[in-house]
C-alpha cells in the first residue's frame, strides 16, 4: 500500500509541475526577483519563497551581484505564514547593473 501511496504523489506533483504558471529555472527565478526588488523596493526570504516562488533566494542574490546590480542585505526577523519567527534576509536593490 505504501508503495501505491508514493505512486500516487509522484503523479499529484507532476500533474501540478505541468500547471505551473511559469517557468523555474535560475534565470526565470532572478528575473521574477529583480521585476519585485524594481517594483516594491525590497524582498524577504520569506516574501521570495511565499509570493515568487524562489526557494533559495540568497543565490539568485548572489548570482544577479555577479552580474554587476548592487544588492544590500539587512538581517531582521519574521514571521512566516505558518507562524514560526526566523532570523531573514531582507534584501535591497541599490543600483541597476552598469552596462558595458
Amino acid at each position: 500500500m505504501a508503495k501505491n501511496k508514493k505512486a500516487a504523489s509522484l503523479a499529484g506533483a507532476a500533474q501540478i509541475k505541468s500547471q505551473s504558471k511559469y517557468s523555474n529555472d535560475a534565470d526565470s527565478q532572478r528575473s521574477r526577483l529583480l521585476e519585485f526588488l524594481r517594483k516594491r523596493g525590497s524582498l524577504s526570504t520569506i516574501d521570495a519563497r511565499h509570493l515568487i516562488d524562489v526557494m533559495h533566494p540568497a543565490a539568485r542574490v548572489m548570482e544577479l551581484r555577479r552580474a554587476g546590480y548592487s544588492i544590500v542585505t539587512v538581517w531582521t526577523h519574521a514571521t512566516t505564514p505558518e507562524g514560526g519567527i526566523h532570523r531573514v534576509a531582507r534584501y535591497r536593490l541599490m543600483r541597476e547593473a552598469r552596462k558595458c
